[in-house]
């Protein structure tokens, strides 16, 4: 009984000992590779200088060189349209003209071309345009401008209701996915409260502009406020009143009932007689 016992302790022991050492094999192991990573150089990253925004910067506020600074940045993540150097910002000589800022910028944020005017520029709609693309206003009331909620910056299609005399009203959609640009004379893209407009300037190319101009002679012009990100076009037809509304019966005329005929009376005084009609 005691050689039974005996030799269970020793099994143990060995079963303990064998796991103890596989442990401390696997974590050597494991500190082995890591020290070999910890000896391999690091990759190296090939930066350039990028202008960002020293601190914040508004819609409409001059670009001067205390809101800039240089910072190292990936060149592989490099912006398109970033500035590597201050020369590129700022022009030098008492006859120098600024830039004015496009869009609100946070610190940190890398300058881009798209978001502040060219030299001696100011924000307005003419600085917003895309290359080759127009500027179109057109008036808008409550209903017209969805509410007053359009935004410089947001996408619409226009929609085109006619009435014509001979195949009734029609209504179809003229043109999709315009830019607003600016609403009534404000172009800040950052303001969020919404407002009732007269006017909405939106930007499209010569084509666009004078399907537009034509239309609005032609007919009534809505809009149509787009979500962010849709970018879907429509194919739909013109849609016509009988088939929003069916097909419309004429409704039946009822005759026109018969005028009652005259009444005679017949006057006779003697030998002679006299004939009168009654109406």
């Amino acid at each position: 009984m005691r050689m039974f016992a005996f030799l269970v302790l020793v099994l143990g022991l060995t079963l303990a000992s064998g796991a103890a050492y596989y442990v401390f094999a696997k974590v050597q192991a494991a500190e082995a590779r890591l020290g070999s990573r910890a000896d391999d150089p690091a990759p190296q990253i090939d930066l350039v200088q990028v202008a960002v925004a020293a601190k914040h910067l508004k819609f409409g506020q001059p670009l001067t060189r205390e809101d800039v600074r240089l910072v190292d940045w990936p060149a592989t993540a490099r912006p398109e349209s970033a500035f590597e150097a201050l020369e590129a910002l700022f022009e030098e000589g008492d006859a120098a003209e600024g830039r004015t800022v496009l869009r609100r910028m946070e610190p940190g944020e890398p300058i881009l071309g798209t978001k502040i005017t060219g030299f001696g520029q100011k924000a307005t709609v003419a600085a917003l345009l895309d290359s080759g693309m127009r500027a179109h206003t057109m008036p808008v009331d409550a209903s017209s401008s969805v509410g007053g909620f359009l935004l410089p910056g947001t996408r619409i299609d226009v929609l085109l209701t006619i009435r014509d005399r001979t195949e009734g009203p029609s209504t179809r959609v003229l043109l999709q996915d315009l830019e607003v640009i600016a609403v009534d004379q404000d172009t800040d893209r950052d303001r969020i409260e919404a407002r009732v407009a007269r006017t909405v300037t939106v930007q499209g190319t010569p084509e666009e502009v004078r399907r537009l101009t034509l239309g609005a002679s032609l007919g009534t012009l809505s809009i149509s406020l787009r979500g962010y990100g849709s970018d879907r076009i429509s194919e739909a037809d013109p849609l016509r009143r009988d088939e929003l509304l069916g097909e419309i019966t004429p409704v039946a005329q009822a005759a026109p009932e018969p005028e009652p005929a005259p009444v005679t009376v017949r006057v006779r005084r003697g030998s002679e007689v006299s004939i009168k009609t009654m109406d």
